[in-house]
């Protein structure tokens, strides 16, 4: 079946024809030197992540969505917030932040039947689970 019902406006309902290129303007540009960047150009290093805070383990997660998400921290950041105050995501968003970082490490960070669950709700949650976790690594080093 060839044919495309057309609303009254004359466009196609179930098919559009692609419309040309938007090019994105530089407030749409992912917060990086490199906009194409996407999940796989994600580089870690081990040591900066074991000396980093909270905070600053909470903006490089963040810095990952962008890259997975393929997005600008603001549209990052305008989704839901968790209750506590940061970005909600989803577990296996956490999932694939975790393995990510644990890939940095050349091994896995934590069990997750062992890990609470509401740890993997946002990404203060996550991040806190990464600082705790970097931090045996380094004891156990």
């Amino acid at each position: 079946m060839n044919e495309n019902v057309v609303a009254s406006s004359g466009a196609p309902l179930f098919f559009p024809t692609p419309a040309a290129p938007v090019l994105a303007g530089p407030e749409e540009q992912v917060p990086s030197s490199d906009s194409g960047r996407g999940p796989s150009d994600i580089e870690l290093d081990p040591a900066a992540l074991q000396g980093m805070g909270e905070t600053e383990l909470r903006q490089q997660v963040l810095e990952m969505l962008t890259c997975l998400r393929r997005c600008t921290l603001q549209e990052l950041t305008g989704g839901a917030m968790h209750t506590e105050a940061t970005l909600a995501i989803d577990s296996m968003t956490a999932v694939w932040i975790i393995s990510t970082v644990g890939k940095a490490f050349g091994r896995r960070l934590v069990r997750l039947s062992e890990v609470d669950r509401d740890s993997l709700r946002s990404v203060g949650g996550v991040a806190r689970l990464i600082k705790q976790t970097t931090a045996s690594v380094a004891g156990a080093a």
